[in-house]
């Protein structure tokens, strides 16, 4: 579990205070849909044998303590062309978010729900989520998730999906701050032909530790699943990456796919990678893959022969590793924040 990974052994939860700010854009908002900050108790029939993520702990606190968070109810055949955004800025008067969010998508439906995490400079921010989405048949959910806290913050966010036959769930992670951050997303491909693809971009920085726990578990025959993961890490940052292709007996015919690329900028980086491919079924395809590596020396050197030093050509060169994973965002707007902290972290010596 995270606390074992990332030395939390002796982590103590923070006393709860509430969040006062408003969080939902509410313009935004479609009438066909049902959308309110008072999410419903949920029972997770989860097996935690299955999820490598953050534990017991940390999903409960968000359960039984949150002060804050979404129910969403997508009826059938609903489409929502717009995003549904979800800004949480913590600050000195409201320095904690616990959210809970619970998504449902009725047959059919399709949405996009954005959730940016950010911290003012000052505070000593504590974030611990819990997401949870419901695909009926043939639904699209898309997943954005954006956090940006300060250097003095701590962010920890657990996140499942259960999709049925031909539903499709899409998560899009973008880790860029806090002190120590845990996250993990747990997807069950329980009907036939469902699918789900996660992309991640991750940079570490300073002394930041990160714990990335991703897992698809592939229950119904003829599932899809895919991980792309593309990070950097820099100074004396600590990551570590545990990605899973999880074939259940009964998920004949489906193919998983994960790989992750990380960038070692210094040599006081500590990067640990471990994909596992577990099967109890025969019929399946799965592939994984995890590499490491400094920055090309002749991709530097042409770069700075036009005219960049060397910190210019290294930002551009980590851009263009991100860049794929940043332009599926189909929001101009959260692609130039995204962008912006990238550059600010990147160019602060």
């Amino acid at each position: 579990m995270l606390w074992k990974r990332i030395n939390l052994e002796h982590f103590d939860f923070p006393n709860v205070v509430s969040y006062n700010k408003e969080y939902i854009d509410i313009n935004n908002i479609s009438d066909k849909i049902q959308l309110t900050n008072n999410p419903r108790n949920i029972d997770l029939d989860i097996d935690m044998n299955d999820v490598k993520g953050l534990g017991d702990r940390f999903i409960s606190f968000s359960k039984e303590c949150y002060n804050s968070g979404i129910d969403l109810s997508l009826p059938r055949n609903v489409k929502i062309k717009e995003p549904i955004i979800i800004k949480f800025n913590m600050d000195m008067a409201n320095p904690m978010v616990i959210d809970k969010n619970i998504i449902v998508a009725e047959s059919g439906s399709e949405a996009t729900i954005i959730f940016d995490y950010s911290s003012i400079k000052e505070a000593e921010a504590f974030h611990n989520g819990l997401t949870v989405v419901y695909a009926k048949d043939n639904t699209k959910i898309n997943i954005i998730k954006i956090q940006r806290m300060n250097d003095l913050s701590l962010n920890f966010d657990s996140n499942f999906a259960f999709v049925e036959g031909q539903g499709n769930v899409n998560w899009i992670s973008v880790e860029l701050g806090s002190s120590i951050s845990g996250t993990n997303y747990s997807t069950f491909l329980e009907g036939e032909a469902s699918e789900s693809n996660l992309s991640s971009i991750y940079l570490g920085d300073k002394e930041r530790k990160m714990d990335l726990g991703y897992s698809m578990i592939h229950k119904g025959p003829r599932s899809l699943s895919s991980i792309e993961t593309k990070g950097v890490l820099k100074d004396k940052s600590k990551k570590v990456f545990r990605g899973n292709l999880d074939f259940k007996r009964g998920a004949r015919h489906s193919k998983g796919v994960e790989e992750e690329y990380v960038i070692l900028l210094d040599p006081t980086v500590k990067s640990d990678s471990i994909p596992a491919l577990l099967c109890e079924e025969d019929d399946v395809e799965g592939e994984h893959a995890a590499s490491a590596g400094q920055i090309d020396e002749n991709r530097l050197f042409y770069l700075m022969s036009r005219g960049l030093n060397e910190r210019e050509a290294k930002k551009m060169i980590i851009e263009s590793s991100f860049r794929p994973i940043i332009d599926k965002i189909p929001f101009e707007d959260f692609r130039l924040i995204i962008n912006k902290e990238i550059e600010g972290r990147l160019m602060d010596e």
